[in-house]
């Protein structure tokens, strides 16, 4: 079985004994690291590229995705980083989406540019794979919200109160990486959910935001992450009862 890992920041035991790998694609070369869990193979990339400082807006998306459909990957499990929209969802809480709303506003939402191909987001996030995710909190006794709307911006700019007090009717979280990472994963016919960690209030629900606040939470709460990816690697099986796998077979006009 072969699993890819996205995440916003590295993640030591998933690197440091990694076989370092590239792999062209029409959309340029992606470098993701390989490793074993068991008899599972595990692939690892960071979207922000080897160094971390590609803005969300500029991440390659479709290289990423493709790249690791090519890899023979079809389970991809996401970390990234959120703020909150709701007071009942904390810094440090961790969130499990199961639906999204869209306001980016110039990223390439498709690999088909010449035909029309409409895959069903009914459930954008596997359910399968989203169900394994809050076992495995359960499990370890780590509160998570098992659902939520994830409400993705372009960036590379923070939000506005005005906008926070708007989204705040519709989502619980705001961030600016799962679309069309999660668009195009179902395209490519791959299992897909999110591992959401909160780092802030949003905008005009605490006093001020800055880049520290991101950076403590995930390095306080990087141990936990590690355990919960490992743990629910662990627990996959190939046979899982989603569509993910054949998401194309009714999307093409």
């Amino acid at each position: 079985m072969k699993i890819g890992i996205i995440s916003g920041h590295m993640i030591d035991s998933f690197v440091s004994n990694g076989e370092k790998l590239k792999v062209n694609t029409p959309y340029g070369n992606i470098l993701f690291w390989h490793t074993k869990r068991g008899s599972k193979d595990v692939f690892f990339l960071n979207r922000h590229g080897e160094e971390g400082n590609l803005p969300p807006h500029r991440v390659n998306y479709r290289g990423i995705l493709y790249a690791l459909k090519a890899s023979k990957v079809d389970c991809v499990l996401s970390v990234a980083t959120v703020g909150s929209l709701k007071p009942s969802i904390k810094p440090g809480d961790i969130v499990i989406p199961d639906d999204f709303i869209d306001f980016t506003k110039n990223r390439v939402y498709s690999f088909y540019d010449d035909k029309r191909v409409h895959v069903d987001l009914s459930e954008p996030f596997c359910s399968s794979l989203r169900d394994k995710i809050n076992e495995v909190c359960r499990e370890m006794n780590q509160h998570c919200h098992e659902k939520g709307v994830y409400l993705a911006t372009e960036g590379p700019r923070l939000e506005t109160p005005a906008e926070i007090r708007m989204f705040s009717g519709f989502a619980d979280v705001v961030g600016m990486t799962l679309v069309p990472e999660v668009v195009l994963a179902r395209e490519k016919e791959m299992c897909y959910a999110s591992i959401c960690l909160v780092c802030n209030m949003a905008a005009g629900l605490q006093s001020s935001l800055s880049a520290d606040e991101i950076v403590e939470v995930v390095m306080e709460k990087k141990p936990l992450i590690t355990d919960l990816l490992n743990n629910v690697i662990k627990g996959l099986v190939e046979n899982r009862s989603c569509k993910c796998r054949s998401s194309l077979e009714k999307a093409t006009l």
